[in-house]
């Protein structure tokens, strides 16, 4: 029965239908009103002119008459769209419910294709787009870049990092000009936090210490950023000006549940943070872990409290130490091109001013190059957005491919459900219901199964970010980044289900809605959807298989080339033992050693860790192998003239005795550095091979002078490079020195633990030794060198882990959509078969048919493939280490991958087809 609420004749009316029926009708009433007057005697010009004047303004009538007609007219046409789309959903979900099988296995292909790409906007989303939880972060510049070494301490005048002094300059010179605003925050070293377990605040006997993630900051850290406290308060003024007189810190709330228990009294209560007392005078708000992303914070601590926490080191005022960043907020009506001139000039003006000596004229050399680094900073600083930013785009475009090639596979699984469904359309047509009246039900059917998988995808983008976060993580725990599944990334995941609707979905719907209806009715809509046999145009489904071989080629050439690469860079060559190595980091420095006091104790650890059964070997350094520390410093070389400021820097390390044997370190000639080298000795140094051909490269750098810090070293040995910083990385200009020589020693100290066999075996065995010498000295870490030089290339382990992961999917998803044709095109042509082998053809015959049908669907694919794979593999030049662009062995191993996939997709078909008997064949069609 039709429903009342289709006004089907009404519609088909018309716009000029209507306005001659409200014509007729308004001339109707006006003429009812005349024939009255003029009954009542009045004359018929005057009756109609008196009618008129009662009636009103006729056109203004006729015009408000059709505005209401369309807006109803428009109401009833949005009504009934929606009630067809209602009913097409409806139909859509009983349909593909007595389908369980089939709609079961689309649904788990979309969810995975769609959850994966809805997973990485996860990870994107979080590292570079999403803008910090503050008051207007759009206003907000950075100033300083976290992931550069910083130069300051040498005269450069690009500010990477800043001192504090240089800090304070440029507060002053900017804010309230050009921000309204600019605070300072530097990173902690690990710091010993002892929290009160009694009603007076003293701390239990015995307490082991913390080490939360911590970082100083200036007191309007919380007022420029526009955070208040979420409970107490934030740092006043008043905490920034007395080094030491501000013993107070604010807490995460994240660190405020997990410790406190939300325990509101832990406000004004009192922490131990190396050895000083701290009172907790606020909780910063839920959400909001600091302003760098990838590292949540769990304490703030003022800036003027460095001294009293790292009495070793005072940072306050001395203007050679850069380890701040800057963030300010731009004042009202100021640009942040106008912010950045402003800033770059204050930092300018400032490195003039306290440049002396020689730095004068490099300060001025420099600031023509090279500038402050002034950015927009909405997003926050980062050290993880530099270092990933192009393994997730690269990632992003992988899981894009692979839900192309995903969209391809269901379009076919489609385009088959769509050729037994030709006497559905048939006679759907033949009843009366339109090409795009069917078009839309199968749109919104394709629509239902794609918004299916995608709420599914929003459950696999749950696990998934997750998994690719510890995936990408360098140690054991993941990376603290706030990768949540949030309405930015269920808007994603819901317009990419849109998306993937249209693209699987439109190509199966206009091939099932092209129907040749007497046809189709005669033979029972077999075979007859879609494009007539014998037009000459390649199948839809064969072009749809063609362009998962060709994606999965482009996946897999790739995936070769990365794993190839990973494999590389897992195994390289860095010029040390680091198979058999241990670095131990310990912190003398809190227990209160220096000078020759710390010299015996640096003798004590290692004669204690040598004694450890299995161990070969033990030196020590300043900085240790893959642990992320760097030294620099400028030289006078003896007969060399530096032609620019960079050519006298050079990295340093100071290390200890039998450094380079313990190592495995190769000396190419001259000698160790050995126990006589102390500060009674003459001053000695080893270079680098890179080092010696840099400066002396027609003479022997034995016996040549270098001077650092206005001391004279002599060269006494030559060490073949080591790269101790980063596998890609060239080795640079290295000078090593005693440390025992040195003017000041180090407070923290890497200890290189030379093992006999495997090395992880024995980091127990070693913090134990190094711990015996005294409880007081923190073993900050033990780790494998080959551990850490696998952490260094965590992206490329991440982006070739995931690629291989996803091509292998892709490669799953092109065998599978091969066999769905082959076995399809073979059913179709069991006919041909049976005549075939009636007229003497043997199932050999049969067999190679349809094997070559494949063959050339997989030589298709391939053939467009790899043109594609070459020209995007170009883009992962950065990304390849030791592998060409056009690396033979990966593209080799991804077309025979393809091919033994096609050949056991195909095996099937073929072999049924070479079994069937002549006379069935025959019989069928």
């Amino acid at each position: 029965m039709r429903d009342e609420r289709r006004p089907a004749f009404r519609l088909a009316a018309g716009p000029r239908r209507v306005e001659r029926d409200l014509d007729s009708e308004l001339e109707f009433h006006l003429a009812m009103r005349v024939k009255r007057l003029v009954a009542q005697g009045v004359d018929e010009a005057a009756a109609r002119e008196q009618a008129m004047q009662l009636f009103g303004d006729l056109a203004a009538v006729r015009s408000e008459c059709l505005t209401i007609d369309r807006e109803r007219d428009r109401a009833m046409r949005r009504a009934i769209r929606l009630d067809d789309l209602r009913q097409d959903a409806a139909y859509a979900a009983r349909s593909l419910a007595q389908r369980k099988g089939f709609t079961a296995v689309l649904l788990a292909i979309l969810a995975l294709g769609i959850g994966a790409n809805a997973a990485m906007f996860t990870l994107v989303d979080a590292l570079l787009l999403r803008a910090l939880p503050v008051a207007h972060p759009e206003q907000l510049v950075t100033v300083g870049a976290p992931w550069r070494t910083g130069s300051l301490s040498n005269g450069s005048p690009r500010a990477d990092l800043f001192s504090v002094p240089l800090f304070a300059d440029v507060r002053d010179a900017v804010q309230g000009r050009a921000v309204s605003g600019l605070y300072a925050t530097g990173r902690s070293s690990r710091l010993d936090v002892l929290i009160s377990r009694d009603s007076t605040g003293a701390v239990r006997a015995g307490a082991e210490p913390e080490h939360p993630r911590a970082r100083y900051v200036s007191a309007n850290f919380f007022s420029v950023l526009g955070v208040p406290a979420f409970l107490g308060r934030t740092f006043t003024a008043e905490e920034d000006r007395t080094p030491g007189g501000a013993p107070v810190v604010v807490i995460s709330h994240g660190y405020w549940t997990r410790r406190f228990g939300a325990d509101r009294a832990a406000v004004g209560s009192s922490i131990t943070v190396n050895g000083t007392p701290l009172t907790i005078v606020g909780v910063a708000p839920p959400g909001f872990t600091g302003d760098v992303v990838g590292q949540a914070m769990d304490v703030w601590i003022p800036l003027m409290m460095q001294p009293a926490l790292m009495p070793n080191s005072p940072w306050l005022e001395d203007r050679g130490t850069s380890w701040l960043l800057l963030m300010g907020r731009r004042a009202p009506n100021v640009t942040l091109e106008q912010a950045r001139v402003a800033i770059a000039a204050a930092t300018a003006r400032s490195l003039r001013t306290h440049a002396t000596g020689n730095d004068v004229a490099a300060v001025e050399r420099q600031l023509k190059d090279e500038g402050v680094m002034v950015e927009a900073g909405a997003r926050g600083f980062s050290y993880y957005r530099k270092t990933y930013a192009a393994a997730l785009y690269i990632l992003s475009a992988a899981v894009a491919l692979v839900l192309l090639v995903i969209c391809a596979n269901v379009a076919n699984l489609l385009l088959a459900r769509a050729t037994a469904r030709g006497r559905e359309m048939s006679v759907r047509m033949a009843i009366g219901a339109g090409r795009l009246r069917l078009l839309q039900q199968l749109l919104v059917e394709s629509l239902v199964l794609a918004m299916a998988g995608g709420a599914l995808g929003a459950l696999v983008a749950v696990w998934g970010s997750g998994a690719l976060l510890r995936l990408a993580s360098p140690g054991a725990s993941p990376i603290p980044l706030d990768a949540r599944v949030d309405v930015r990334v269920l808007a994603f995941t819901a317009g990419l289900a849109v998306l993937t609707a249209l693209v699987f979905g439109l190509a199966p719907s206009l091939h099932a809605t092209r129907v040749q209806l007497a046809a189709a009715l005669r033979t029972q809509g077999r075979g007859l959807t879609g494009t007539a046999r014998g037009t000459g145009r390649i199948p839809l489904g064969r072009l749809l298989v063609v362009a998962q071989v060709a994606l999965s080629t482009l996946l897999l050439v790739a995936t070769g080339m990365l794993v190839r690469s990973t494999q590389k860079l897992e195994r390289a060559d860095i010029g040390v033992a680091r198979d058999r190595l241990l670095v131990a980091r310990v912190d003398a420095q809190r227990a209160g050693y220096e000078g020759p006091r710390l010299g015996a104790l640096l003798a004590d650890l290692t004669e204690r860790a040598r004694r450890v059964p299995g161990v070969h070997d033990v030196t020590y350094s300043e900085n240790g192998i893959f642990s992320g520390t760097e030294s620099g410093t400028t030289l006078q070389i003896e007969a060399f003239r530096a032609r620019a400021d960079s050519d006298t820097l050079v990295a340093y390390d100071d290390v200890g005795p039998g450094y380079f044997r313990a190592t495995g370190a190769h000396l190419l000639r001259g000698r160790d550095v050995e126990t006589r080298d102390d500060g009674t000795g003459a001053r000695v140094a080893i270079v680098n091979e890179t080092m010696a051909r840099y400066y002396f490269p027609h003479a022997d750098a034995i016996g040549r002078h270098v001077t650092m810090d206005s001391a004279s070293y002599e060269i006494v040995g030559i060490v073949r490079d080591v790269q101790e910083q980063g596998v890609r990385e060239p080795p640079g200009r290295r000078l090593y020195v005693p440390m025992l020589q040195m003017q000041r020693l180090p407070g923290q100290v890497y200890f290189q633990v030379r093992t006999e066999g495997e090395p992880r075996r024995l980091v127990d065995a070693v913090r134990r030794a190094l711990r015996a010498a005294d409880p007081a000295v923190a073993v900050l870490s033990v780790d494998a060198v080959d551990d850490l030089v696998k952490d260094s290339i965590g992206q490329d382990r991440l982006v070739s882990h995931v690629v291989s992961l996803f091509g292998g999917l892709a490669l799953v998803l092109a065998a599978l959509g091969l066999y769905g044709v082959i076995a399809f095109s073979t059913m179709r042509r069991t006919n041909e078969f049976g005549l075939r082998m009636a007229l003497g053809a043997d199932g050999r015959r049969v067999t190679r048919l349809v094997l070559g049908e494949a063959g050339r669907l997989l030589a298709a694919g391939v053939a467009i493939g790899i043109p594609a794979a070459l020209l995007a593999t170009s883009l992962l030049r950065d990304q390849l280490f030791q592998v060409n662009r056009f690396d033979l062995p990966s593209i080799a191993l991804a077309v025979g991958v393809l091919a033994a996939s096609a050949l056991a997709a195909a095996s099937l078909p073929a072999i049924r087809a070479a079994r069937t008997a002549p006379l069935e064949a025959l019989r069928a069609d």
